[in-house]
């Protein structure tokens, strides 16, 4: 049986036929039967934002002379060439990369284990009940648990990361009635601040553009930046630069990513920028991007990212 028919079954199943079956007895699993069922055959989709992780990365390389030069003259230096480790950058050696491997692991697993597009939706407590149910996975372990803690509540400056912190509360959750699912993606806006802004794009410009990654849940940030952390071999700070550090996402609250259809890993390259769907973005004026080239941030240039206000 397919995962997308066993999450049919769980939503449509009466409470004697659950309690009949110790192998249906509740478990937080059933939640994705009721809360997250797709408007369409997309249950598997909603994987496209993890190519933000995997995108090459194309910033020129610096001798040290001239990394020490660009720091001295501009400010913006470690977002221009985001690709490149510097000296004060933090790295997490010993026992934080060894959490941070297997913690990626876990999320990888129960990521199979709801879907991806569901996965959008899953809150830190959630994720930690759903390791008791992902195949090939253990629960998470009370170091581990800590850790997960201690990177929440860590100082993002720290990192060089200097955005606004966006969920303040470890086990902070997306409430599912108030997003709603844009078909045939996997992903998730808020119904009223994001979605209108995206059917506005989507009506103005045409088929040729396409939502990439709506809202994020806590548990799918952590796996973001967990995943580049890895890339990153440890260097924190690096992948800070290219993802926000978790409760810093600000598509937690309304923002959301947006490319061109069949351009693949592109979408989150500066190669984006080159596309006409980018410049038609610009054209049409009610639209912002959240970090720009001149942004003060610590953060690269991402012309995919759209900025939305609460009152757009």
């Amino acid at each position: 049986m397919k995962r997308r028919d066993f999450i049919r079954l769980l939503s449509i199943s009466s409470p004697a036929v659950l309690c009949s079956c110790c192998a249906l007895q509740y478990h937080p699993f059933q939640k994705i039967g009721r809360l997250f069922h797709p408007d369409h055959d997309d249950s598997d989709a909603g994987g496209e934002d993890f190519a933000e992780v995997k995108a090459p990365e194309t910033a020129p390389k610096l001798t040290p002379q001239q990394m020490s030069d660009e720091l001295l003259k501009d400010a913006r230096a470690k977002s221009v060439y985001f690709s490149q480790d510097f000296p004060d950058d933090l790295f997490f050696e010993g026992e934080k990369f060894d959490h941070l491997k297997a913690l990626t692991q876990k999320f990888r697993a129960v990521q199979r284990h709801v879907g991806n597009g569901n996965f959008n939706l899953v809150g830190i407590d959630d994720f930690f009940r759903y390791t008791q149910y992902s195949a090939g996975t253990e629960k998470v372990t009370a170091k581990e648990k800590a850790f997960l803690e201690e990177l929440f509540f860590f100082d993002a400056t720290k990192y060089g990361f200097y955005g606004d912190k966006v969920f303040h509360q470890f086990t902070d959750t997306i409430k599912p009635k108030e997003v709603s699912k844009v078909p045939y993606t996997g992903h998730f806006l808020k119904k009223e601040d994001s979605l209108p802004v995206y059917e506005k794009i989507t009506k103005d410009i045409g088929k040729s553009i396409i939502l990439t990654s709506g809202v994020r849940s806590m548990a799918k940030q952590f796996h973001l930046f967990m995943e580049k952390g890895l890339e990153t071999k440890g260097n924190m700070s690096k992948a800070s630069r290219s993802l926000a550090p978790p409760g810093y996402s600000f598509h937690g609250k309304f923002d959301f990513d947006v490319g061109r259809v069949g351009y693949g890993l592109k979408n989150f390259t500066d190669d984006f920028a080159e596309t006409d769907e980018y410049k038609h973005l610009l054209d049409l004026g009610y639209i912002q991007i959240r970090y720009t080239q001149q942004n003060l941030l610590g953060v690269r240039f991402e012309p995919w990212h759209i900025k939305v206000s609460s009152n757009s």
